[in-house]
Parts: structure tokens; C-alpha cells; sequence
């Protein structure tokens, strides 16, 4: 069963079945508060959350193969709609740890994501894909799609880069879908028992758009193509667009540096300073540039040479929050902005 309410009527609204015991969800006042966070593009949509909530006193009968009795863990799901929060680009939800009722519910999971606003925008008859997804399990059961790929202590922040897909196929039925590529294949998936914030910032590049075109006739050897927004045309077998040759061909970076592990050794790094002019709250005449990677990460202990108005030479070390030193105000806006060469 599946109820679809909105933020503020989380009070005794469901029941697991009519047998005369009391089901129902009610958060105690001082339950803690799981807050959901995300902040969604202008070309998309934040998706119907939804919740579920699960009991080890309220248990789920059914029978096996040979009709023997099965118990199982109460459990009850909710379709919720984030809130946006005054005229940002920010979507809230706010849910009860603690479910209460004679039941004892806590929450178990959540499943959320963002989509296209307008999929016709790509073409007439385009439709909403997939991709996009995020699952955050609070205890230690799965989800309804499974477990998690990644195991987190304390809150849990997710940015990461997506990619139009618009996908064509023929088989079965034509349909053209507009779906969204990201490092998972639909749904990235994280286990997160002592989260009490959640926050999901989809990055998309819209400018980056992958086609697929399925084959007309099924026979061994017709393979899915896909293109490419550099023009490579790939029909390797794969059902999936590479998001890694995503992120090289915006970048231009080699796929190892989008590793973790190899990130912080991967030379040419692309650094880039950004334009704004940051005034020192509390040095008048005064201020600091900001110094990124290519994906907008800020880079600490990072070299810079500087050519301000005038012609004077700064040069130095980012501080651990990217920042240059303090600077004059007439360097700004500066002539040229150099980086040495790192030495890690």
C-alpha cells in the first residue's frame, strides 16, 4: 500500500490491513528530523520522494512454496512531495526518525531523483527516462531495488555530473526517451544510518547530449549506437552510454583523474580563477580571487602568479579554501592569471 500526502500530514495516516490492531503512523513530538535537501537545475524537476517506514512488531505474513508460514518486517510506503523552500532552487522534505504508533515504525529508506521538466523540448513525443535516482537507506535492511553501493558516516552530501541521453528504440514499439547519465546506471544507492541531512545537487551539462539509436531488426551482431557530443560514433554492445568518456570529453581530462584515488596525483589538473572579485569583509581596499578545478572544486595549496591592473606581480599559494592572498583592489580586474606547474 501506497499513500501519496504532502510534508505536514505525517499523523496516524495508514494501516497495514484491517485486522483490528492499530497500524497507523505517529510521530512522537520530539521525533529527530531526517532533513532531504536538493538543489535542482532550471531544465528539470525534482521526483515524487518515495518514503518507507518499517516495523519489527508489526510483522508481514506470507506463505512459502510449500505453505509454510513466512514472517517478515512490517513495512509501509508513502509518496511524498518536496517543498520548495521560498523561490530557490532548493526542494525540501523533512521526515520523522522516529515513526511511532504501536507499531514502533523507523525509517528505512528513501528514493528520490530529479527529470526533465519538459522532455518535448528534445523533440514531439519525447518522453521522461530515466537516471537521476537516489536511494539512501537509513537502517539495515535493502531497499525496494536492493542495497547500497556505498557506506557513509554522518550526513550525507552527493554532487555529481549528469548528461542528457536521448535514447531511440524501435523494437517493441518506437519510443524516443530522454533520460540523464550519471555514474550510476539509474539510481545511486548509500546506506547512511546516522544521517540527519541529506543534500543531492544534480550538476547537469546540458550542452553534453549522448544519442542512441537501438537496432530496427533484432539478429546477432545489430548493436545500440551511440553518439557522442564530439561525433564518435560507438556500437560497442553496451546498452548504456560511457559516462566516463562524458567527463574526458568535456574536460579533456584522462579518465584516471576521475578516480578518487588517482584524482590528486593526475597531472594538468586545468586550474581556472574565477572572475568575481571577493571583498575582505574587514579590510576596506581589499580582496581575494577564487582558484578552482575544472569540475568547480576549490584548490588548496595550489601555485598562482597574478598580473594585476597596473602591471604589479602577485604570486603565492591558495589558501585550504581556494582563495588567494589579499590583494589591492586596483589589481582587480587582473590582466593575467598563470599557474606553475604543481608539485604534489
Amino acid at each position: 500500500m501506497r499513500q501519496k500526502i504532502s510534508v505536514g500530514l505525517f499523523v496516524a495516516l495508514f494501516s497495514l490491513s484491517g485486522c483490528g490492531q492499530d497500524y497507523s503512523l505517529s510521530p512522537p513530538a520530539d521525533s529527530e528530523q531526517v532533513t532531504v535537501t536538493v538543489k535542482v537545475p532550471k531544465e528539470l524537476k525534482a521526483e515524487t520522494m518515495q518514503v518507507m517506514y518499517r516495523s519489527l512488531t508489526c510483522k508481514r505474513i506470507s506463505r512459502g512454496a510449500s505453505g509454510q508460514r513466512l514472517e517478515s518486517d512490517g513495512h509501509h510506503g508513502l509518496d511524498v512531495q518536496l517543498q520548495r523552500q521560498g523561490s530557490s532552487d532548493l526542494f525540501q522534505v523533512k521526515l520523522p526518525k522516529d515513526g511511532g504508533g504501536a507499531c514502533n515504525w523507523h525509517l528505512a529508506n528513501v528514493t528520490f531523483g530529479v527529470v526533465y521538466v519538459d522532455p518535448t523540448r528534445f523533440g514531439e513525443n519525447v518522453i521522461t527516462g530515466g537516471g537521476g535516482g537516489v536511494i539512501v537507506i537509513f537502517d539495515h535492511n535493502n531497499s525496494p531495488r536492493g542495497g547500497a553501493d556505498i557506506e557513509v558516516d554522518g550526513d550525507l552530501t552527493i554532487k555529481k555530473d549528469y548528461y542528457p541521453w536521448l535514447k531511440e528504440s524501435f523494437l517493441g514499439g518506437y519510443s524516443k526517451r530522454i533520460s540523464l547519465v550519471g555514474e550510476g546506471d539509474i539510481y545511486l544507492s548509500y546506506q547512511a544510518t546516522q544521517a540527519r541531512k541529506v543534500y543531492f545537487e544534480p550538476v547537469l551539462h546540458p550542452d553534453f547530449v549522448v544519442y542512441s539509436a537501438e537496432p530496427k531488426v533484432k539478429k546477432k551482431g545489430n548493436h545500440t549506437t551511440f553518439t557522442y557530443p564530439d561525433g564518435t560514433v560507438v556500437a560497442d554492445g553496451k546498452w548504456h552510454p560511457v559516462f566516463l568518456k562524458l567527463q574526458t570529453i568535456r574536460t579533456g581530462r584522462d579518465r584516471d583523474c576521475f578516480d578518487v584515488w588517482r584524482y590528486a596525483n593526475c597531472h594538468g589538473r586545468r586550474p581556472q580563477l574565477l572572475p568575481d572579485w571577493l571583498p575582505e569583509p574587514d579590510q576596506a581596499g581589499f580582496g581575494r580571487y577564487l582558484l578552482v578545478d575544472e569540475w568547480g572544486n576549490k584548490l588548496p595549496s595550489y601555485s598562482y602568479r597574478l598580473v594585476g591592473q597596473s602591471g604589479e606581480v602577485f604570486q603565492g599559494r591558495t589558501e585550504p579554501n581556494g582563495r588567494t592572498a589579499l590583494l589591492p583592489v586596483s589589481a582587480h580586474p587582473l590582466r593575467k592569471a598563470e599557474f606553475p606547474e604543481q608539485a604534489w
